[in-house]
């Protein structure tokens, strides 16, 4: 599955290693093919691109404008910029969508909270033996997990969390073993929610299959460590697309908070993840008939079809369907490795 599951999924006997849904196969209730990218708003577009670059040296396979007339007002917090600078970064699994809303201006946002809510990491993952964590120290991280190394749990995986130079929260697996060609890929992003049950019935509406896994954890000196919190009680559940994965995790302590307001997408951050579909209209059509609430109407950039919805949290999720854009920016030429 490409993402060795942590604390959402630490009560699981083993790691899982394959996936409920045949990589490549969408349920026949859904033409959601995985997720094409995780968007994360920036303080400083150039600066971003070299933290990565120089923890993982991922490629920039597109650098421009995009015009946010089109976009839906809701989408932001106050009054929509003209444009904004776009970076689409590509890893062998997904794409990393780096947006800074207002180029000029460096203010870095407060630290992203580890327990919610809304998108709270991504996880990058590598071997221990050529393990990207120094890369990610010498880049810049700064480190959440207690004891200036990976967590390391005894079964093959060491875990530390950390803070990107916005104090975006980003989480690194290095593993014994893998069965990946590349240096580095990423392997999930996580939602944390106040109500898991009501999520995990959306992702299964969203993608057409139920959850991959389900476990909780609590009186765990080693989670403690992870995310430097004293008696962390949380709950989570899997879900498995075809490239990529989905974590879903409630904290019952600390608790999960209850947003005051939908999302946007411009305060830094994570702020929506795009699921790349066959067929925009039908998805669209489908998921209203189910009382998904979506933002404006769809409108085409660079090739891309899209629509902005909520996901009962209020947290921003897109669907995406290619109209004219090269295939290369589409997940289908992503390589599925199980690790």
């Amino acid at each position: 599955m490409g993402s060795a599951v942590k604390i959402a999924m630490l009560l699981m006997l083993s790691l899982v290693s394959s996936c409920a849904i045949p990589p490549g196969e969408a349920p026949a209730t859904s033409s959601v093919k995985g997720v094409r990218y995780v968007m994360s708003s920036v303080s400083n577009i150039e600066r971003t691109i070299e933290f990565y670059r120089g923890a993982l040296g991922f490629e920039v396979v597109a650098r421009y404008s995009a015009d946010a007339t089109q976009y839906p007002p809701a989408l932001f917090t106050g009054e929509a910029p003209a444009e904004f600078a776009v970076a689409l970064l590509k890893t062998p699994s997904v794409f990393i969508k780096l947006v800074d809303f207002d180029p000029g201006n460096n203010d870095v946002g407060d630290l992203s909270s580890p327990t919610g809510p809304g998108y709270t990491h991504i996880c990058f993952e590598s071997s221990k033996e050529n393990s990207i964590y120094p890369d990610f120290v010498r880049s810049g991280l700064r480190m959440i997990s207690r004891g200036g190394e990976p967590v390391d749990r005894g079964k093959g995986t060491g875990y530390a969390y950390g803070y990107d130079l916005d104090g975006t929260m980003i989480e690194i697996e290095v593993h014994d073993v893998v069965h990946r060609p590349e240096k580095s890929w990423v392997g999930h992003v996580a939602n944390a929610t106040p109500d898991l049950e009501r999520m995990a019935a959306f992702y299964a509406l969203l993608l057409g299959y139920p959850e991959h896994n389900a476990s909780s954890i609590a009186n765990s000196d080693w989670a403690d460590s992870l995310l430097d919190i004293d008696g962390v009680a949380v709950r989570g559940k899997l879900f498995v697309v075809a490239n990529f994965s989905m974590e879903l995790w409630q904290f019952e302590h600390p608790q999960t908070r209850e947003r005051t307001r939908p999302a946007t997408l411009d305060p830094i951050g994570y702020s929506s993840v795009a699921f790349e579909v066959d067929d925009l209209a039908l998805e669209t059509e489908r998921l209203k008939k189910s009382g998904i609430r979506f933002v404006g109407k769809p409108f085409t950039e660079r090739g891309w079809k899209t629509v902005y919805a909520y996901d009962p949290d209020g947290t921003l999720f897109s669907l995406q369907q290619n109209i004219s854009a090269p295939a290369s920016e589409s997940i289908s030429r992503m390589i599925w490795v199980d690790h």
